[in-house]
């Protein structure tokens, strides 16, 4: 529980569009947020062993992303890998992808 609260007090917002294309990032949880460009959702990624990093989604993913799949993500019943895939038309494009056991 130490590593954990230790990696919290160390998470920081970073551009989603600063994530390296193709590499999974391991999603640790999220939640809804209103911001001051409306509302959004707040992605926890590991970045590292020792490093959270957190994203606010595009706002196409905010209707997406039901309270119950966030609620998942935030359970650990099932994990997931959050990866970018570059952009596209001026968007990022965003994939996730459910780790395997």
């Amino acid at each position: 529980m130490d590593q954990k609260f230790q990696m919290a007090s160390y998470s920081r917002l970073v551009p989603a569009t600063s994530m390296d294309v193709g590499r999974r990032y391991p999603v640790l949880g999220g939640e809804r947020a209103d911001t001051r460009f409306g509302p959004t959702i707040i992605l926890r990624l590991s970045e590292s062993d020792n490093s959270v990093i957190k994203i606010c989604l595009p706002k196409r993913y905010v209707d997406v992303l039901t309270d119950a799949d966030l609620a998942i993500l935030n359970s650990g019943t099932e994990t997931y890998d959050l990866v970018s895939e570059g952009m596209s038309q001026n968007s990022l494009v965003l994939k996730m992808v459910k780790r395997s056991a």
